[in-house]
């Protein structure tokens, strides 16, 4: 009985933090935390691809590049760091690509589509108890 009773308090004090951090994010000014679900419509292209990423956070981060063909790329940026990611496959809408920062658990934190002629630039800035990232995304 003493172990149902930590477990649903365990389970409320979670869900309570969720709660509370969801809203920090949401009441936020400038900079969010935002995640594209709907790619944009246009020409595809199938080929070649490479996207400059450039690590512009005080911290290192891990993400990944996505194509519409499932083709990806993941890496992990040290601060000031850039790296160039090639992969072969067909573009979304517009000739984009899906850009995703992760978490260091891979859970996705932050999502874009952008065109690849662009360096694309991952910035964090302070928030209370939390990070908000903004992304150089077209």
């Amino acid at each position: 009985m003493m172990i149902v009773h930590r477990f649903v308090v365990l389970a409320a004090l979670t869900l309570g933090l969720l709660t509370a951090c969801e809203e920090q994010v949401t009441q936020a000014e400038g900079p969010t935390n935002r995640r594209e679900v709907k790619p944009p419509s246009g020409p595809e292209f199938t080929g070649d691809v490479c996207v400059v990423v450039r690590n512009r956070a005080p911290f290192s981060i891990t993400g990944r590049v996505v194509m519409k063909s499932r083709e990806r790329a993941t890496f992990r940026l040290s601060r000031n760091e850039a790296r160039r990611l090639c992969m072969s496959g067909t573009t979304y809408g517009n000739y984009t690509v899906s850009f995703v920062l992760t978490s260091f658990i891979t859970i996705p934190i932050f999502s874009c589509y952008t065109m690849t002629e662009q360096v694309i630039e991952v910035f964090a800035y302070r928030s209370a108890d939390s990070w908000l990232y903004n992304v150089s995304c077209s």
